[in-house]
């Protein structure tokens, strides 16, 4: 719990730094993440039992601080790329739904155990597979608890692109350079469009998309963009 704090934290601070344009998230080792540790979830059952948690008003606090933690991962005007490699399991996940962009290596595998050991999953992992896959796939992932592979993850629309072992990585760095070519202000206002209009309907997201470009319009990195496309040249963006 610590360390989603901790990397929640320091991706918040990056959006003060004008020099990111994209923020790419991977794991170190053999595998991207084997989810939550089961010595800090043990460490809390003692609390959750006692008299204190009765109703569960507490509990229900304490599980609150979590998926508003991945919710500002969404929020944030800069694009997350997560590459994920080797297994992926639980609140890791989670932790990649709540990323922009997903590509995963050949060879990983992934799944949501939560039922396993009597709970469900409960940092916004089912409310966001129900946003890119059908609520039946949704069901048999997280009621089966199954291990799937990373083509089944492509299959059913939860990663972007399955690569090579050896490539994911440079694919990510790749995909990246492409990202930062364009607008910085105007791909902030792509992923509000995307995460913020999710569920909403036509005629508000319409009204979003307007309200956006107007801004965009009076900017002077649309100046720069056009005078760069007439030039035949890179943008120098500027992020105003």
């Amino acid at each position: 719990f610590e360390m989603l704090i901790e990397l929640c934290e320091m991706v918040d601070e990056l959006v003060y730094d004008p020099e990111v344009r994209v923020i790419i998230l991977k794991g170190e080792g053999s595998v991207f993440s084997s989810g939550v540790d089961f010595n800090s979830l043990g460490a809390l059952v003692g609390r959750f039992m006692g008299e204190s948690a009765g109703g569960g008003m507490s509990i229900r606090s304490d599980i609150d601080k979590y998926p508003r933690l991945l919710t500002r991962l969404e929020s944030i005007e800069i694009p997350i790329i997560c590459a994920l490699h080797g297994a992926v399991f639980g609140m890791a996940w989670e932790l990649a739904l709540a990323c922009d962009i997903r590509l995963m290596s050949e060879e990983c595998t992934w799944s949501m155990k939560e039922l396993q050991f009597g709970l469900i999953c409960d940092l916004g992992g089912q409310a966001r597979m129900l946003n890119l896959t059908t609520p039946s796939r949704v069901m048999e992932i997280l009621a089966t608890a199954r291990t799937y592979s990373a083509q089944q993850a492509l299959d059913w629309g939860l990663v972007n692109h399955v690569y090579r072992t050896d490539d994911l990585f440079s694919e990510a760095e790749a995909m990246a350079r492409d990202i930062i070519k364009n607008a910085p202000i105007a791909v902030g206002a792509l992923k509000r469009i995307t995460k913020k209009g999710q569920g909403l309907d036509l005629n508000t997201l319409l009204d979003m998309e307007a309200n956006l470009q107007s801004i965009l319009l009076r900017s002077e990195d649309f100046q720069e963009g056009i005078a760069a496309l007439m030039e035949q040249r890179d943008a120098n963006w500027k992020r105003k």
